[in-house]
C-alpha cells in the first residue's frame, strides 16, 4: 500500500463529499429565495430558477469525484473496508443519495423549470414546494448519515 496514494484519494474523496453536501444546503437555501421571489412576483424568480437548474452541475461533479476517489482507496487498501458492516451501510446511503440527489431533485427541477416557462407554476405550486424541500431534507440527512458514520465506522 503507498500512503501517499490513499491519503491523496481520502482528501478528494472528502472534498467531492463536501462539494455535495455543502450545494445540497445551498440548493436549500437558494430555493427559500426563489419561493420568497415566486410568492411576491417580483422577477427575480426566473434567475433564482436558472441559478437551482445550475446547481445540478455541482451535484454531479461532486458524486463523480467522490466514486473515483472511493474506488482509489478500495483498489489501494485491497477491498479492506467492503466487509465492515459501517462501510456497507455507507454505500447504501450513498446508493440513497444518487437516487434522491440525481433522479428525485433533478426531475423536480425540471419540472420546475417547464412549469415557469410555460406559466402553469401557480397551479402545481403546493406540489413543487413540498417536493423541494422533502429531497432537500432527506438529501441532508443522508449526508449527515455518512459523516456520522464516516466518523465513527461501527462494526
Amino acid at each position: 500500500m503507498n500512503p501517499t496514494v490513499y491519503n491523496a484519494a481520502l482528501v478528494i474523496h472528502i472534498v467531492g463529499i463536501t462539494v455535495m453536501a455543502g450545494t445540497t444546503f445551498l440548493d436549500f437555501f437558494t430555493f427559500r429565495v426563489f419561493r420568497a421571489a415566486f410568492l411576491a412576483n417580483d422577477g427575480r424568480q426566473l434567475a433564482m430558477a436558472g441559478y437551482l437548474h445550475s446547481l445540478q452541475r455541482f451535484l454531479g461533479i461532486g458524486m463523480l469525484v467522490i466514486l473515483a476517489s472511493g474506488v482509489a482507496m478500495m483498489v489501494e487498501l485491497h477491498q479492506v473496508w467492503g466487509v465492515q458492516l459501517w462501510f456497507r451501510v455507507k454505500m447504501a446511503v450513498l446508493l440513497l443519495i444518487i437516487i434522491n440527489g440525481l433522479g428525485f431533485r433533478r426531475a423536480i427541477g425540471k419540472s420546475l423549470s417547464q412549469a415557469l416557462s410555460d406559466g402553469s407554476l401557480t397551479t402545481h405550486w403546493r406540489a413543487t414546494n413540498r417536493n423541494f424541500m422533502l429531497v432537500q431534507l432527506i438529501q441532508m440527512l443522508f449526508f449527515l448519515i455518512i459523516y456520522v458514520l464516516s466518523i465513527f465506522k461501527f462494526n
